[in-house]
């Protein structure tokens, strides 16, 4: 069961927040929002894991939470990508191509889970 959930929040909730990410068009303003989003997700991210690290693992709360903003981090650093190549290229089909791949991009950490607990049986 958790594993339903947690596909369906990485098919369903990635491609949605890059979406919502990527909504306004590239601007400086827009890169930096994106770049602090980063920053801010892998700082967290950071402290939960290296600040905890005695609970890491045995609190499920602080290891979700963690895994939770290096996605986020993950799905920014796409976002940010996207943006600076629509802005490069400002046409219809760069936009389509775009967002196309990079929603297909925010659901690459599920095939890593997938082969670690492939490799893991």
């Amino acid at each position: 069961m958790k594993l339903w959930l947690l596909f369906i929040a990485v098919f369903i909730g990635g491609p949605l927040t890059f979406r919502w990410l990527t909504r306004s068009p590239p601007s400086p303003r827009t890169a930096r929002g994106l770049a602090l989003l980063a920053l801010i997700s892998a700082s967290i991210a950071m402290i939960l894991r290296y600040g905890f690290a005695g609970r890491w693992g045995d609190d499920l709360a602080i290891t979700v939470a963690g895994l939770f903003f290096i996605w986020l981090g993950w799905i920014s650093v796409i976002a940010f990508a996207v943006q600076a190549i629509r802005h490069a290229n400002p046409g219809t089909k760069m936009r389509r191509a775009t967002g196309i791949l990079g929603a297909a991009a925010t659901t690459l950490p599920w095939f890593g889970l997938a082969l670690a607990l492939y490799l893991a049986a």
